[in-house]
């Protein structure tokens, strides 16, 4: 099967007259290699030394990912690329030489001799962000003559169209949120539930849906607190008649993210302040959603969402949304200084809200930029205050 992203990410990095690419970041490792690197935490990001990397040549067909024992096998399933495996902190096996580092450096040394590039000149992109220090040396050490360039923004152009096959993740993973806001939705048509009660109920579903462990991000706020922007939760909060509940949820599924957000009111009829909010929200998403074509820019989808609403005297409360792929929030964002120009294949979130303490309003969806310009809008969650 033809890997689309990591022909998309050599001719980028092609374009910056690199030989070869080793990428660091747990979302470029994802794109070009197939294999959904861990977000890691817990024990094993302090047993392990060094992260996972991808080394591809740009006109060479040697691609090889470099993974610690525990994600090795999980890596050759899933990815096409070779793996080069090394042991992390050994505390499961005490008796062994607790020797991560000269693991890690010895399996990285392998890599890059494997690449097989003598002692000649060399330029390689790298990601300046997350390049550890210590393969920086053992890099410069295998190869003196070593020219680095920042691959950071080639990747992120590369990254700026979905190929059919990362649609059909988003999209999956955004059939899990759906989940999620209709069961919220279930939830919330009577008070007297805690965040922590409808977070669980919540989170319940979405594993059911998917069968098995994965990540979730995000929040679920009900009551005075969404007069901020993102005040966090859930907390121990019980839910009372005429509280706005808004949840914001990302998961991640097959290494591709999610983004939605939703309000709705708890055990009541919307009052006309929220109704307002509601119907604010909507209006300034539609505005946005109608901006987003090819050939616009993308802080013209700003203006257009902000301007949404001046009938209604109120204020967009943050950005009007941004990329998503291998991150939740990647490029373009809708904000006034972007003027990257939108392109048929960009999978973005049209995300717009205004709080206050009484009324909160608040809609996100994902949708995949057509050449037509028509809006494929998903998933198919109700907008949760009736207006």
């Amino acid at each position: 099967m033809t890997n689309h992203e990591l022909a998309r990410a050599r001719s980028e990095v092609q374009a910056l007259g690199a030989d070869w690419a080793l990428l660091t970041s747990p979302e470029n490792v994802t794109y070009v290699s197939h294999y959904e690197v861990p977000v890691e935490f817990g024990p094993l990001a302090q047993l392990n030394y060094g992260p996972v990397m991808a080394l591809f040549g740009v006109s060479e067909p040697a691609n090889i990912l470099l993974a610690n024992r525990y994600y090795a096998g999980s890596a050759r399933q899933q990815s096409a690329f070779e793996v080069v495996d090394f042991g992390i902190l050994e505390v499961f096996e005490p008796f062994h030489a607790q020797v991560s580092r000269d693991n890690f450096v010895a399996a990285l040394r392998q890599t890059l001799r494997q690449a097989n590039l003598g002692n000649g000149k060399v330029k390689l992109a790298i990601e300046e962000r997350t390049l550890p220090l210590i393969a920086l040396r053992v890099i410069q050490d295998e190869w003196p003559h070593v020219e680095f360039v920042e691959a950071g923004s080639a990747l992120a152009r590369a990254r700026l169209i979905k190929s059919e096959r990362e649609i059909e993740r988003l999209k999956q993973s955004a059939a899990v949120v759906n989940i999620a806001h209709k069961k919220l939705m279930e939830l919330t048509r009577q008070a007297g539930k805690s965040e922590f009660e409808l977070w669980a109920e919540i989170t319940k579903a979405m594993h059911e849906r998917v069968g098995g462990k994965f990540l979730i991000a995000g929040e679920l706020v009900c009551g005075p607190r969404n007069k901020s922007v993102s005040p966090g939760g859930p907390i121990d909060y019980i839910t009372k008649p005429g509280d706005v509940a808004e949840l914001d949820i990302s998961p991640r599924l097959d290494g591709y993210w999610a983004d939605m957000a939703n309000t709705m009111i708890v055990g009541a009829e919307p009052t006309d302040l929220q109704k307002k909010y509601a119907q604010a929200a909507r209006d300034s998403f539609y505005a946005g959603v109608q901006m987003a074509r090819p050939g616009n820019k993308a802080n013209a989808v700003f203006a257009a969402a902000n301007d949404a609403y001046d009938k209604y005297g109120l204020k967009l409360g943050h950005y009007a949304g941004h990329g998503i792929g291998t991150t939740v929030n990647e490029a373009p964002w809708f904000v006034p200084s972007d003027e990257t120009v939108l392109q048929a294949g960009m999978v973005v979130c049209i995300e717009t809200g205004a709080y206050s303490e009484e009324a909160t309003g608040k809609c996100e969806k994902m949708m995949v930029i057509q050449p037509s310009g028509d809006p494929d809008i998903f998933p198919d969650f109700a907008w949760g205050t009736p207006v």
